[in-house]
């Protein structure tokens, strides 16, 4: 089955940079609203993160409408 019409975003998701305090590697994580320890994917070693504001998250959600506003300005 082919499709003809582009696909719109059904929702979203806000990533947050951390960098390995040992190897200085970029490590990507999903909206970390809960304190957590994370393993850097490049040289293995386990760090501790600063979770994000979950209400500050649900805010960006909210103002784009999960997405929807992104494609469409005049959401």
């Amino acid at each position: 089955m082919t499709y003809t019409e582009p696909v719109k975003p059904e929702s979203m998701a806000m990533l947050f940079v951390y960098l390995c305090p040992y190897c200085r590697n970029e490590v990507v994580l999903v909206s970390p609203v809960q304190p957590m320890t994370v393993t850097c994917g490049s040289c293995r070693n386990n760090f501790p993160i600063v979770p994000v504001d979950e209400r500050t998250v649900q805010y960006v959600h909210t103002i784009l409408g999960d997405g929807k506003a992104a494609v469409n300005p005049s959401f």
